[in-house]
């Protein structure tokens, strides 16, 4: 695996994390409408289906969360892993854009704006950046 592909890493599992806690919600408004459904309906329906179904949900919905704690342990120590990486910086302006842009997922412009550059400058000091990286990263891999 490249640096670039590493410090990706922790957008794909962010998104991963928002992409369950999106299903995490949707089911949770499942079993919400099945709940009030049954009680509306005075039981649990026929051979108690309408309760198997939130007992369903409940459990999908616990499952859901264990691998959410675990995506989380892994987005905080790749987390931590980035920026023991990133701190070996001497330039603390390429550190910046690098966390701004793997850590926050900013896009070019805002980090630009934020550090009064331009948005060209910002991604020449990212290519500069990564490229440091990248012979710290092959160093790293030979030793």
């Amino acid at each position: 695996m490249n640096v670039k592909k590493f410090l990706e890493s922790h957008k794909e599992i962010d998104d991963r994390i928002n992409l369950d806690l999106e299903e995490i919600a949707n089911l949770r408004a499942l079993a919400e409408r099945t709940t009030r459904y049954i009680s509306l309906d005075g039981g649990g329906g026929k051979n108690g289906t309408k309760s198997d179904k939130v007992g369903n949900y409940a459990v999908k919905i616990a499952d859901l969360e264990a691998k959410i704690d675990r995506e989380i342990d892994r987005l905080v120590d790749i987390r931590d892993q980035i920026a023991e990486m990133i701190s070996v910086l001497d330039d603390e302006t390429e550190r910046t854009v690098i966390m701004r842009h793997y850590i926050l997922h900013e896009p070019w412009e805002t980090t630009a704006e934020k550090l009064c550059f331009s948005s060209r400058h910002v991604q020449r000091l990212h290519k500069q950046a990564l490229d440091a990286l990248s012979e710290i990263w092959r160093d790293k891999e030979s030793a």
